[in-house]
């Protein structure tokens, strides 16, 4: 890719700006090299450069500063940078000792807005291209997620995904991705990752056919579909669970139809989402399609119609419309794929897929075999935050459900993890709200339960769980027309969700706080249609059904929530309920009580 060069110069500007790839080279412990012996040390570095430099010319790279122990190169292509310099790593391992001092070197590559002072740059861009080269392996090379999108399917070697890290001074966390093979210091900095083999999509610019069905509508115009695209990437990107191909990585695509095996040859992703957008008078349709990279298939297709009156309404209305439809949609073919997978060949992200499968079974046998799956993803990735919240989570329903041997190490063990998986991540949106309803039903913590989910909705406004998992505290501590809000917010934005039985759950708690416990007896039985096993619905139903005097019906219920629980004591569990208004908690055992269930 050209660089961009614009000359308007901003104030306090040092000098013209312009977007360039910089990748840094940094001699591994050069240093001690030098005070060791400065001679030999100089005469290796000296020796080393002799070699590089050629190299660096011959891929188009500008060295535009020597640091001593380093290089900071200017390419203009993020492909020719990244192969350059996985050249220069493999050659740079083939050279002999000079005076027995041989050197490794760590590279890192970014691309970002620079600014041009004579022949140097300065700015951001070179910050964090230096703070990367610090979590970079040794003889290896380390990408920012702004050159991988755009070198995807073009460079011939692994990727591995390290999440996104903190860079030292740099406010913003940046994603990054080892390119190539390279050996892990054994100091190297912590890495904040979420997983390593996430799902990627990619984001195909809409065709726009409404200029056919309009021939008058005036010059050629794509702004509304674009927008819904953007809108659409904005609102995947912020879900820590996918990669999201930028933007201007697919536009090369516009006006073509792609197929989804060349895309991910070209873009390495795992699913592709196209569409088309036509207008017609004040009616706008959608049609978007989802498909499965791996084998060309469509895993979902769907349309959409909605009035022009707003078009910026509108546009916001079908993209929040699309996420919430595909995300589950991805959620569930990933599952399919990792059944389909030997459980020595998973990894993190595939073991938490498989724990989540059997958690929200609430059968017993099953429920029991997902905290192993969640415990295994925590030994391969010692930092996923989600595995350890959802780990602090399934103890909690144990406990919930009446199948705890001894409910008070059981606690103990949902304040370590939930403590430390608040410690792993502060910005998953997951692991906070997990961990903000343990907070709160386990241990009565309202407020910090309510700060942690402030935290997960402003990392991702459009957090279903997040939404839903903030509702029941909002109903425990009296503010139930809150708690209904984030609950109808959360089902909105995630109306397909493979386990809406829990969301059915959450309103029926909503509605039964309120006292509208009709509206309770109605959703607890939506809920109970689609996983009958689930104790915290199946309390809420047979106290729904008490106090609307459906006794009979009641009693059924109660059954069956023995059946499940068979030492459930209503005063015993009313007793401890999250409910904060005492008041409330009594109430709730009465209606246990007239429907039949043991004191």
């Amino acid at each position: 890719m050209a660089s961009r060069h614009v000359d308007a110069v901003h104030d306090g500007d040092y000098g013209k700006r312009r977007l360039v790839v910089v990748a840094v080279f940094d001699v591994v412990g050069f240093s001690a090299a030098v005070e060791a012996n400065e001679e030999n040390a100089l005469a290796a570095w000296r020796a080393l450069r002799r070699h590089i430099d050629p190299l660096l010319a011959q891929g188009g790279g500008r060295i535009f500063k020597s640091l001593g122990d380093g290089l900071l190169v200017e390419f203009t292509s993020p492909v020719d940078a990244t192969r350059t310099a996985l050249h220069i790593q493999e050659e740079a391992a083939k050279l002999p000792p000079v005076r027995d001092v041989r050197f490794e070197m760590r590279c890192a590559i970014h691309m970002g807005d620079v600014i041009v002072e004579d022949e140097d740059l300065l700015g951001d861009g070179i910050n964090v291209a230096a703070r990367l080269q610090e979590h970079a392996p040794i003889g290896g090379v380390l990408v920012s997620s702004a050159v991988l999108d755009l070198i995807g399917g073009r460079i011939d070697a692994p990727v591995e995904d390290l999440g996104t890290l903190q860079l030292k001074n740099i406010r913003r966390p940046v994603h990054a991705y080892i390119v190539g093979t390279g050996k892990r210091a054994a100091t190297a900095p912590a890495i904040d990752s979420f997983e390593r083999r996430r799902p990627s999509v990619a984001v195909m610019p809409f065709a726009d056919h409404s200029l056919q069905s309009e021939p008058s509508a005036g010059p050629p115009s794509t702004y509304f579909s674009d927008g819904l695209v953007e809108d659409v990437i904005a609102a995947l990107s912020c879900l820590p669970e996918l990669v999201v191909i930028s933007r201007s990585s697919v536009l090369r695509y516009r006006g073509t139809a792609p197929d989804p095996r060349q895309v991910q040859h070209e873009l390495g992703v795992r699913y592709m989402l196209s569409g088309s957008v036509r207008r017609a008078g004040n009616r706008v349709r959608l049609s978007a399609e989802l498909a499965d990279c791996d084998t060309g298939g469509t895993i979902w297709s769907d349309r959409f119609a909605g009035e022009a009156a707003d078009l910026f309404d509108l546009q916001d209305e079908l993209s929040a419309r699309i996420v919430a439809t595909i995300t589950p949609q991805v959620q569930e073919a990933e599952l399919r794929r990792v059944l389909r997978k030997r459980p020595e060949s998973l990894d993190a992200y595939e073991y938490v897929l498989r724990g989540l499968d059997l958690y929200y079974r609430f059968d017993d046998d099953q429920f029991m075999q997902a905290l192993p799956m969640f415990e295994r993803a925590m030994t391969l990735d010692p930092s996923y935050a989600a595995a350890h919240a959802l780990a602090a989570d399934w103890h909690t329903v144990r406990i919930g459900q009446g199948r705890s041997a001894d409910s008070i190490a059981e606690f103990r063990e949902v304040e370590r993890l939930s403590k430390l998986a608040l410690t792993l991540d502060r910005f998953d949106p997951r692991a906070l709200s997990l961990c903000g309803h343990v907070q709160a039903f386990s241990f009565r913590e309202y407020e910090h339960a309510i700060e942690l989910f402030d935290r997960a909705l402003a990392a991702n406004p459009s957090s279903a769980i997040a939404w839903l998992r903030s509702s029941p505290t909002f109903s425990y501590i009296g503010e139930t027309r809150e708690g209904r809000r984030r609950a109808d917010i959360g089902l909105r934005l995630s109306p397909y969700d493979a386990h809406v039985f829990y969301t059915y759950a959450i309103l029926a708690l909503s509605s039964y706080a309120a006292g509208d416990w009709a509206d309770a007896v109605q959703w607890a039985r939506k809920s109970h249609a689609l996983n009958p096993r689930f104790t915290a619905n199946l309390r809420f139903l047979v106290a729904g059904l008490a106090a609307t005097g459906q006794l009979d019906a009641a009693k059924t219920a109660v059954a069956e929530l023995l059946a499940v629980d068979p030492g459930f004591s209503a005063e015993a569990f009313v007793r401890t309920h999250a409910f904060r208004d005492p008041a409330k908690r009594e109430l709730f055992g009465e209606h246990l009580i007239l429907a039949g269930a043991p004191k």
